[in-house]
């Protein structure tokens, strides 16, 4: 479907190219507008617009699509409201204040989110497969090829199934899927989200330590420790601490397969300096575990790998 969309112009050469990630999708702005071009690389780039939509018809801040379009072999383009270039990561530097008032914003932004019965189909769900898929992805390219381990011999400890059906068995709520700092972004003084095509169900523990854990950020646990209470204090629910460090540990595994993988597979190396950021946030959601947690049996697998 093509909205109409009655702005400027553009020429090829007024264009500001915008970097893009690692998803298949090509970003360009001028004139207070980003054009959005994605491929079939991803199965969930379609998803975008559906989501944006819905998003902004519930009252979610995100970007507005001015128009869309869907191309051949599973492509699409639209236009989007341009929210700037400022994001969370952005701030990193700045004084501990002026960020936790933006991560404020940010948890506030996310609150809405996790109420929502969306009327249009979102991803996959946090299932048993999916929890697994990300332990097999993180065995594959962190272990296997980053480490040079045994890839197939870590994925396959009881511990992680265990971990993986039990997480697969709770209730869930619409997530982000990516929330981390980057797909933040502040603008007009409020917090909006972007890179949301990823949305599904799942647990919000997930969404919370995607945004506290985030490797490119690097929170302190003094910083992490005081934006749970800023989130509690914004009406939710206290986290259980078993289910958030194990969506934690998931989390973690994801991002590290994901920076090797694009690290050494498609040829963007600046990601694999991401893995020890990733690691040492491992190592210390490792270190506060108590030693009667349930995931001690999951803390031992990681524990080894860690250390090489």
């Amino acid at each position: 479907m093509v909205q109409e969309y009655t702005g400027r112009s553009t020429a090829p050469e007024q264009l500001q190219a915008v970097a893009s990630g690692a998803s298949g999708r090509f970003f360009a702005r001028a004139h207070g507008v980003v054009a959005l071009y994605w491929t079939a690389a991803r199965a969930d780039n379609n998803s975008f617009v559906p989501a944006a939509r819905g998003l902004a018809a519930a009252g979610i801040r995100v970007p507005t699509v001015l128009t869309a379009q869907e191309l051949p072999d599973g492509c699409g383009a639209c236009l989007l409201q341009d929210l700037g270039c400022t994001d969370l990561l952005s701030l990193r530097g700045r004084p501990w204040p002026e960020r936790r008032a933006a991560y404020g914003a940010a948890l506030a932004a996310l609150r809405p989110l996790y109420g929502l019965q969306p009327d249009w189909e979102l991803q996959a769900p946090f299932d048993e497969a999916l929890y697994r898929w990300e332990q097999e992805y993180f065995a594959e390219h962190f272990v296997g090829r980053h480490l040079g381990a045994d890839a197939a011999a870590f994925a396959a400890q009881p511990a992680l199934r265990e971990m993986a059906a039990w997480l697969g068995s709770l209730p869930r709520v619409p997530i982000h899927r990516d929330c981390q700092s980057q797909n933040i972004m502040l603008h007009d003084g409020e917090a909006w989200l972007i890179d949301f095509q990823g949305m599904r169900a799942g647990r919000e523990e997930y969404d919370v330590a995607s945004l506290l854990l985030d490797p490119y950020a690097e929170l302190t646990r003094d910083e992490r420790a005081e934006l749970l209470r800023i989130r509690e204090r914004l009406g939710a629910p206290p986290l259980d601490p078993t289910i958030y460090a194990a969506c934690a540990l998931q989390r973690l595994m994801q991002a590290l397969g994901a920076f090797a993988n694009i690290g050494y597979n498609q040829g963007r190396p600046w990601y694999v300096q991401k893995i020890a950021p990733a690691l040492a946030a491992l190592r210390e959601l490792l270190a506060e575990l108590p030693a009667d947690s349930p995931l001690t049996p999951v803390a031992a697998c990681l524990r080894p790998l860690i250390a090489m």
